[in-house]
């Protein structure tokens, strides 16, 4: 029966997603960057710099350069998710889904659905910006006016260096990928809670990003090229609750999976059952009241359930 509700409101929840024409409005945006780009490229030739062995030897200035676009683009797309998450807990606790909640459905059974469609929310915005990025790249070498190919001098030694062993790590970096934004997306869920209306959502939603503005000022402040500082750094930090996932992710572009980043990630999975069962004892009490709460008391209901 518990089975059923939480597959009941998960299947109404992304019923409703897929209805939104705000991820096809995505996708337009995202082809119409992208092609702009192409058409940029075509028209006016700037010098583009291949890839070469340099950048694909290993190094740990690359992997932190690594990390840096990983971190760009995963924040790119969470932004646009945080907003229609925070948006759509404020439009449930303005409307009837609160009685909903009390007569037929649990908090858990609620949060539940509400993680599956942001993830796949989040999972159509990237699908839709590869999309575009495929078509864009078409278009480009349809009309490249460069001495290069795209398939035999770009994608070809990609998947050229591409062995067994480096598919299973850019795997599992995937799946810290995943662990990190299923995370940030139950994180979000669980502050905000704090905002009342769309005025309150922005302040609200910086919370979120603060891991990974956190990395971007070590990125910015700290040597690169001091592998081990940033490996001291990440071993320590993979262990914290929230931060975990994107430390772990540096730990392991540095270092590998090593003993240590596997009983991280271990640790990281039991901090996210942490956190929605934290997230359910908030939202028992502060999903059907108006009042504003802060930080402290959030963390207070996460606890107990009750103020």
């Amino acid at each position: 029966m518990h089975k059923s509700k939480y597959l009941a409101y998960t299947y109404l929840s992304i019923k409703t997603l897929l209805l939104n024409k705000s991820i096809l409005f995505g996708f337009l945006f995202n082809l119409l960057i992208a092609l702009i780009v192409a058409i940029y490229l075509i028209i006016f030739q700037p010098e583009l710099s291949l890839l070469n062995d340099g950048i694909i030897s290993y190094h740990s200035s690359n992997a932190l350069r690594v990390l840096n676009i990983i971190i760009i683009i995963l924040v790119t797309f969470l932004f646009s998710s945080v907003a229609a998450i925070m948006q759509s807990v404020i439009d449930d606790r303005d409307s009837k889904v609160t009685e909903i909640i009390n007569t037929s459905i649990m908090e858990k059974h609620y949060l539940f659905g509400k993680v599956v469609t942001a993830f796949v929310l989040t999972a159509l915005f990237m699908m839709s910006a590869f999309l575009a990025v495929m078509i864009a790249g078409i278009v480009f070498s349809i009309f490249n006016p460069y001495d290069f190919s795209v398939f035999s001098d770009i994608i070809k030694p990609v998947f050229a260096i591409i062995d067994g062993e480096t598919l299973l790590f850019l795997i599992g970096c995937f799946g810290i990928c995943m662990l990190m934004l299923i995370t940030s997306i139950l994180f979000t869920l669980s502050i905000s809670i704090k905002a009342n209306s769309l005025m309150d959502a922005f302040p609200v939603s910086l919370l979120v990003f603060l891991p990974y503005f956190l990395v971007f000022g070590l990125l910015i402040f700290l040597p690169s090229a001091n592998s081990e500082l940033w490996m001291t750094i990440a071993a320590v930090a993979s262990f914290l609750p929230i931060f975990s996932p994107i430390f772990i992710l540096i730990y392991v572009l540095l270092d590998g999976f090593t003993i240590l980043a596997f009983s991280a990630i271990i640790i990281s999975i039991l901090y996210l059952f942490i956190l929605f069962k934290a997230t359910a004892n908030i939202y028992s009490y502060a999903f059907y009241v108006n009042e504003k709460l802060s930080l402290k008391q959030l963390m207070k209901l996460s606890a107990k359930g009750t103020m």
